[in-house]
């Protein structure tokens, strides 16, 4: 297994901390594996897992087409990160 620094784990340590302090219980979050991480109305869970059920999309997509997707993104560094993406 990889290591991280010890400011890297600082750092890991800082953002878990801010993530774990959202003022609402409502904000989920959800990838599809790039480095833009959606956010989504995970009160709506439900529906969109019906969406798709149907066949009719992936996750994130599902959640945009119900309008459970928020129109705010994380985004993290994209420096030397797709290089690796196969």
């Amino acid at each position: 297994m990889a290591t991280l620094t010890k400011q890297e784990k600082a750092w890991v340590k800082k953002l878990n901390k801010l993530l774990a302090e959202c003022p609402s219980n409502r904000i989920a979050f959800a990838t599809t594996g790039d480095c833009e991480v959606s956010l989504f109305d995970v009160t709506r869970y439900d529906e969109i897992f019906d969406e798709v059920d149907k066949g009719k999309s992936e996750f994130i997509p599902a959640a945009m087409r119900i309008g459970a997707a928020f129109n705010e993104y994380l985004t993290f560094p994209k420096e030397g990160a797709n290089k690796f993406l196969i």
